[in-house]
């Protein structure tokens, strides 16, 4: 599978978006808010590197638990795929657990996203393209 983003878990995205610009990347669209999640998050991009950067906004997030136990840095990796059912039935196969249910994601375009933990490869997410 082909790399789509990086996750990168951050305290204050404004602060995180400024750090990133001067290490070389460029905003490339503003700051959303997922409510679902309870998350902000934006992605940048550096060359044909992208990260996404996500902000928890309160206790109920479902990162908030996951930046204070690790606090900033990279969190997943997100793969693309052609169907997300036939990935997730392959993936399963090899021992990975879903840990949130396929949605939509606001910040990928609303492209269907899922979230899974593998013993080996730690969290993945998977976007379908």
């Amino acid at each position: 599978m082909k790399i789509h983003h990086i996750g990168y878990l951050v305290k204050n995205i404004e602060a995180a978006i400024d750090e990133f610009i001067a290490l070389g990347y460029q905003l490339t669209d503003e700051v959303c808010w997922d409510e679902r999640r309870d998350i902000d998050l934006c992605f940048m991009r550096s060359g044909s590197y992208l990260i996404e950067l996500v902000m928890p906004k309160s206790e109920r997030s479902v990162v908030w638990n996951l930046l204070k136990k690790n606090g900033i840095g990279p969190y997943h990796i997100c793969y693309e795929t052609g169907s997300l059912p036939e990935a997730l039935n392959e993936l399963k196969l090899r021992g990975y657990v879903v840990i949130s249910d396929p949605l939509e994601a606001v910040g990928i375009s609303g492209r269907t996203v899922c979230f899974l933990t593998g013993r080996n490869a730690g969290m993945i997410e998977l976007v379908e393209v």
